[in-house]
C-alpha cells in the first residue's frame, strides 16, 4: 500500500504560514491550493506546484524571472494554469518498517535550487539581499515491499492476461509468462511456461526481486483448488516446476508445465507473491528484507510439502 506524507522543513515558529497557498496542520505548515503530488508506480514522484510554494512572498516585479529560472535551471515545466509548474523527479530510497510491514521509502526535498534563486537573492554593491524567501518541503512515498501478482488463464489455447500488481499504488513490479509460442503468447496443455520477474521501475530505484511463492487456482477469484507451484527454493515436481534463475535464495524465474483442471473449467489462475529488496550502494540487498526472504524459504523447507533445491 502506498502512503504519502510531507513534513515541512521549516519550524512553525510563527502563528501564520508563508502565504495562503500553505495550510496549518498541527504545528506544521503544509502546501495546499494548486499543490498535487503523485507517487508513481515506477518509483518516481510527480509534483504540481504554484510559485507561492517555492517562495514565501513573490514580488510581481520578479515573478516571471523566478518562474523562468525554475524552468531553465531546475527543469520544471509550465503547468496548465498561470504561475503553476510541474515535474517528475527521482526519489532517494531506503527500506524501513512501518507498522510491522516492510516498505520501500522514497524521499524528495522540494524547493528551488541555489542556481534558480539568483533573482530572489541579488547582490547590490556587494551586499546580499533577499527579495523572496525560498521554501523547502520533504515529500515521502512509501511502497509495499511485498507485492501480489495475479495471472489468469494459464494452460489453455488463449491469450493469457497479466493483471499486474493487486496492491493498489505499489511499485510497477510484476511477472511475465512466456510459453512455447512466444510470438502469439498462446500455450496449450503440456507446454513449458516460464514465469519471470518483471521490474518496470525507474533507473533511480535498484531492487532485487524474489518470487516468494506461486500457487494455481481453478477460479478467477483465486480461491478454489489451490495447487502450489513454488515457495522459496522449494517446488511442486508433479507439474515439473523448475527453478530457472536465482541469486542465493532470491528466485527470479521459474517454469512449470501448463495444465488445466480435470473439472471446473479450462483455465488455471496463478497468483504469486513477490518481495522487492532495496539494493544498497555496495551492491548488497537490504539486510532485513533478505532475512524475510530467507525465513520464507525456511518455512517451506520445514513444512516438507514440496521438493527443495539442495543448497
Amino acid at each position: 500500500m502506498k502512503l504519502f506524507k510531507g513534513l515541512a522543513l521549516f519550524a512553525a515558529l510563527d502563528a501564520s504560514c508563508p502565504n495562503d497557498r500553505w495550510s496549518k496542520v498541527g504545528e506544521a505548515c503544509v502546501p495546499s491550493q494548486k499543490w498535487a503530488t503523485t507517487c508513481n508506480a515506477a518509483g518516481t514522484l510527480t509534483i504540481s506546484a504554484h510559485i507561492d510554494h517555492f517562495y514565501a512572498a513573490v514580488p510581481s516585479t520578479i515573478k516571471t524571472k523566478l518562474l523562468g529560472d525554475l524552468v531553465k535551471q531546475d527543469g520544471w515545466a509550465e503547468g496548465d494554469e498561470d504561475d503553476e509548474l510541474t515535474k517528475t523527479v527521482a526519489l532517494s530510497f531506503s527500506q524501513v518498517e512501518v507498522n510491522g510491514a516492510s516498505v520501500i521509502r522514497g524521499v524528495y526535498t522540494f524547493g528551488p535550487s541555489e542556481s534558480a534563486t539568483a533573482e530572489a537573492k541579488p547582490d547590490v554593491n556587494n551586499v546580499g539581499l533577499e527579495l523572496a524567501t525560498p521554501l523547502s518541503y520533504t515529500v515521502t512515498c512509501d511502497y509495499a515491499s511485498s507485492i501480489a501478482v495475479k495471472i489468469s488463464e494459464v494452460g489453455i489455447d488463449a491469450n493469457p492476461t497479466f493483471g499486474g500488481t493487486s496492491t493498489t499504488g505499489s511499485l510497477d513490479i510484476g511477472a511475465t509468462l512466456t510459453g512455447a509460442d512466444d510470438s502469439s503468447k498462446k500455450w496449450t496443455i503440456g507446454d513449458t511456461v516460464t514465469l519471470t520477474v518483471a521490474d518496470n521501475t525507474a533507473d533511480s530505484l535498484t531492487v532485487s526481486v524474489a518470487i516468494e511463492s506461486c500457487t494455481a487456482y481453478s477460479d478467477v477469484d483465486y480461491l478454489e483448488n489451490a495447487v502450489p507451484i513454488s515457495k522459496g527454493t522449494c517446488y511442486e515436481d508433479q507439474i515439473n516446476t523448475q527453478i530457472v534463475a536465482r541469486d542465493n535464495l532470491h528466485v527470479s524465474a521459474l517454469s512449470f508445465d501448463a495444465f488445466k483442471y480435470s473439472s471446473g473449467g479450462a483455465a488455471a489462475y496463478v497468483k504469486c507473491q513477490l518481495r522487492a529488496c532495496i539494493v544498497n550502494s555496495d551492491g548488497s540487498p537490504d539486510t532485513a528484507c533478505v532475512a524475510a526472504v530467507d525465513a520464507n524459504d525456511k518455512q517451506a523447507r520445514d513444512a516438507g510439502d514440496l521438493r527443495c533445491l539442495t543448497l
